[in-house]
């Protein structure tokens, strides 16, 4: 069954999906601030954190509640009786756009089967800002999210993705930034890569290279702060026999060049150009 709804028209109860700063206060829009200070309720992932926002615009609502992925099924009692009573609720996250790896989605599933409209108030997303920031193609592009905690699982949610033809862009922690920049590495091969981080705020930061040099940099870096990863996955998607046989070249080359009396790291720098590998990779399987 089709469902048409006219966001907009009358009154009566509403959700409104509100993007909020993701560092900067200066994004805020001014239709934002209309719609805090006009709703019964401010749904949000973490009433400290948006009580901040709200007490910087002088925002004072009716009820600001805690709403994340811990009571999003438990919140849904309370929320049908504040649509009942023909009030609206405003859904904000810590920062930047709701559902983009956040809650939200239970929240606006809910609110489409009890016919309530959905309006999003668009504005800041560390999603957007970090693609038009880095330099790599537009369009298309593939928002992935968080990668799965372990290596293995990270690999098998990745694969459905290994020869899609676009940008990547996945977010992530900084205590797992090298290792998730490893398995990209490793399944994508060594491809142009951006990484963003402090978006909007006073030590905002892109890091481009490629995989190979972005597992190294963050190797000797200290990582803090929510990272942006970008990758450009166009072109030059090897078959895994072709990958496995270039190596095996490479590592021929190393060894003998070494024996011949050559630095290995020179000569690891010189195959890993010259047949196309990953540096690193490289480096490991021709150690003495």
């Amino acid at each position: 069954m089709v469902q048409e709804m006219k966001n907009n028209a009358g009154d009566g109860p509403k959700l409104y999906v509100c993007s909020t700063p993701v560092g900067n206060l200066s994004d805020v829009s001014y239709r934002l601030l209309d719609i805090l200070r006009s709703v019964d309720v401010v749904a949000c992932e973490d009433t400290r954190h948006t009580r901040k926002l709200l007490t910087h615009f002088d925002i004072h609502p009716d009820q600001l509640i805690s709403y994340h992925q811990h009571n999003e099924q438990a919140r849904t009692g309370f929320v049908e009786r504040i649509w009942e009573e023909g009030r609206s609720i405003a859904l904000v996250s810590d920062a930047g756009t709701p559902l983009l790896s956040d809650p939200g989605a239970v929240l606006v599933d809910l609110a489409i089967t009890r016919e309530i409209p959905v309006i999003p108030i668009p504005g800041p997303s560390a999603l957007l800002a970090s693609l038009v920031g880095s330099g790599l193609p537009l369009t298309p592009f593939v928002y992935l999210g968080f990668a799965p905690r372990q290596g293995s699982a990270a690999k098998a949610w990745l694969a459905p993705f290994l020869s899609v033809e676009a940008t990547f862009v996945l977010y992530e922690s900084p205590h797992r930034l090298h290792a998730t920049l490893q398995v990209l590495l490793e399944q994508l091969g060594d491809r142009p890569g951006v990484l963003a981080k402090e978006l909007t705020k006073q030590h905002e930061t892109f890091v481009r290279g490629t995989l190979s040099e972005l597992v190294e940099y963050t190797e000797e870096k200290d990582a803090r702060g929510e990272y942006v990863i970008l990758v450009d996955n166009r072109g030059g998607h090897a078959e895994p026999e072709n990958d496995q046989a270039r190596m095996e070249e490479a590592v021929a080359f190393v060894e003998a060049r070494v024996a011949s009396g050559e630095r290995h790291k020179s000569a690891v720098l010189e195959a890993a150009e010259k047949y196309g590998v990953n540096r690193r990779t490289l480096y490991n399987e021709t150690l003495p």
